[in-house]
């Protein structure tokens, strides 16, 4: 009786703990959607009150605002393309480091450089970066955009992934390649499939980089036909007065997409980064 007792108190107390956290968690985002729904006097009035009538017109006002088809189409593009580039190019890359075998001390010093470049703050090559790209004639365009990030990433993506490809079995690869097959065939076939757990997780952790980035866009973008969705949010604190209602109300729009590709993809996404984590 006294260990059911126990048992049952730690469950109560987990519950608990459990529900708290959620509050903590949700807490931030029904405020946000509360005040996107309120005018400028109740914020001021019951700022942490209930609205006495939906302004949907905050919304309206926010999607024409901040011309929200051009900002989503903006920062999906970013997003898409600079998530998937990565990635794959992380997993080549981590895949040659560890794997190479001819010409080892250069990929060593390769290893090496990709090292530092997680040491460096991305801020110091703000400047060779900003002049690189005008040479490059990929100026305020969405391309450069993306080879940024792909570049300020690549660091991490290939130490990310460098620990998961030592722990697949050479042996595979040797008898693939014994079969007949090349290097490059023997990882898109044995060693690509087996680092989906990784590459569902870096996938996740770059599209939230990129998808809420907004220094990268300030800078290197120009023009209102490029600007992302959280470039756009800024648009709407002035020097003066600040719609706080409509800006609440673009937030909420800025995240929506993420959220309905989470509820669409949960599935997915949870036995993605969960595969990996059980042996067979």
């Amino acid at each position: 009786m006294g260990q059911r007792h126990a048992r049952r108190w730690k469950g109560r107390l987990l519950a608990a703990a459990v529900i708290l956290v959620s509050l903590l968690v949700f807490y931030p985002m029904v405020m946000m959607a509360m005040v996107s729904l309120k005018t400028n006097l109740e914020l001021t009035t019951a700022p942490f009150g209930l609205p006495r009538e939906f302004q949907w017109q905050n919304y309206a006002d926010a999607f024409w605002g901040m011309d929200y088809p051009t900002a989503f189409r903006n920062s999906a593009v970013l997003t898409a393309i600079s998530a998937a580039g990565c990635t794959l190019l992380a997993a080549v890359g981590a895949y040659a480091i560890v794997r190479v075998t001819h010409g080892r001390k250069l990929f060593v010093f390769f290893n090496a450089f990709f090292l530092l470049g997680l040491a460096l703050p991305q801020q110091v090559a703000m400047v060779p970066m900003v002049l690189w790209l005008q040479k490059l004639g990929l100026g305020g365009s969405l391309l450069g955009v993306c080879l940024v990030y792909i570049a300020a990433n690549a660091a991490y993506g290939v130490f990310f992934f460098s620990g998961f490809v030592a722990t697949v079995p050479i042996t595979l690869e040797e008898a693939a390649m014994i079969d007949g097959a090349s290097p490059f065939t023997a990882f898109r076939r044995i060693v690509f499939p087996l680092l989906k757990p990784p590459m569902v997780t870096l996938l996740i952790i770059m599209i939230l980089r990129v998808w809420n980035d907004f220094m990268y866009p300030l800078i290197l973008l120009q023009g209102k036909t490029s600007r992302t969705l959280p470039l756009t949010i800024y648009l709407f604190k002035g020097d003066y007065s600040t719609q706080w209602n409509v800006m609440f109300a673009a937030t909420t729009l800025a995240i929506l997409p993420l959220m309905i590709v989470y509820f669409i993809f949960q599935k997915q996404i949870i036995s993605g980064m969960l595969s990996g984590s059980v042996k067979q």
